[in-house]
């Protein structure tokens, strides 16, 4: 899949169909504090940036259908640091058709794109979902579907996979305003041009036939609250089995949420993730080239106040401690970042 071509057909589309039907247009101004924007163990430098951030949605429905899409456009701009300033691009476009009494089918297309000024590296991933939907008690509803993603790094040297998934999610209404829901998924992740690692004693030998291909099993619980304080929380955990031993692994992780009114005018947002990755190799470091720390938030803490100044502007302040897994195993950096600007409906 062309991931430049899947974008411009995104937006093409969403800008041709937003006059025609419901929409929201909406920028962001905002400047921020980027502790440590290399990701670096050691040496870490700081950076204050720029930010300019674009949104435009649709979301129209029938009695028998229902479809949406958007494209988010954000531009970083770091003075001090100018080659690692960037453009980042999110389309979306998808929508569910009513096949019978009680069941929906739904389609997706989701896609985000990365290009770094430095040399024009880039990284990217594509997203295509296809689920069956069966809804014949608001009480529970089923969904069993397939999603398969391609991704990429390019920072000198191409690096690609593949991962497919195979997905059913169970939700129950428990009361009007709580929810419970439970997931399970089968995958398979393939790495193009990437050899598998064996353990040969304490040396490390690659493979000459075979490239690293990655099983996974992973079971989710997910509680979600809706009402003047909106809250969640979500357990997953995730079995990866690899013909690759470094890349076996046991991971945990956790989410907790919450949004609400501090006052009429006043809202906060919290959310915090958790992540515990238990490799079966904890002696050998290995480095990947597939992993993007910036597109993996594992371990963060993030605050954010929102001030109403008018019903199409808001003033917002928002804080984020993120500590996540670097190309090496088991290796982690820690950043902290401040944002403050303004939201402008059109």
């Amino acid at each position: 899949m062309n991931r430049p071509k899947t974008v411009w057909k995104i937006s093409l589309i969403c800008f041709l169909l937003a006059p025609l039907l419901a929409y929201e247009q909406q920028v962001n101004l905002s400047t921020y504090f980027d502790s440590n924007p290399r990701e670096n163990i050691t040496n870490v430098e700081s950076t204050v940036g720029l930010k300019v951030k674009g949104l435009i949605s649709f979301d129209r429905g029938t009695q028998n259908a229902h479809y949406y899409g958007s494209i988010l456009g954000q531009g970083f701009l770091e003075p001090a640091l100018f080659l690692d300033s960037k453009m980042v691009v999110n389309g979306e476009l998808g929508g569910y058709y009513k096949i019978i009494s009680g069941y929906r089918l739904y389609s997706g297309l989701k896609t985000f794109q990365k290009l770094y000024f430095d040399e024009f590296q880039r990284s990217g991933r594509t997203t295509l979902s296809a689920s069956v939907k069966r809804l014949k008690s608001h009480m529970m509803q089923q969904e069993m579907g397939l999603k398969r993603t391609e991704a990429h790094l390019d920072y000198g040297t191409l690096f690609q996979y593949s991962d497919q998934r195979l997905f059913l999610n169970l939700t129950r209404q428990v009361t009007p305003a709580f929810q419970a829901k439970i997931s399970v998924q089968l995958g398979q992740v393939n790495y193009e041009d990437y050899p598998a690692r064996m353990l040969n004693g304490s040396s490390l030998i690659f493979s000459n036939t075979q490239n690293q291909q990655d099983f996974t099993r992973t079971l989710g619980i997910h509680i979600k609250h809706l009402g003047k304080l909106i809250w969640g929380a979500a357990i997953n955990f995730e079995d990866v089995n690899s013909n690759s031993a470094l890349a076996e692994a046991k991971v945990w992780s956790a989410k907790l949420y919450a949004s609400g009114r501090l006052s009429d005018q006043v809202f906060f947002h919290v959310v915090l993730n958790g992540m515990k990755k238990y490799y079966s190799q904890t002696d050998v470091l290995e480095i990947t080239p597939y992993r993007d720390p910036e597109e993996n938030i594992q371990n963060q803490l993030h605050i954010q106040l929102e001030r109403v100044i008018l019903p199409s502007r808001v003033l917002y302040i928002q804080y984020s401690y993120i500590k996540n897994e670097t190309v090496f195993n088991h290796w982690f950096y820690n950043k902290n970042l401040i944002e403050t600007g303004v939201k402008l409906t059109l």
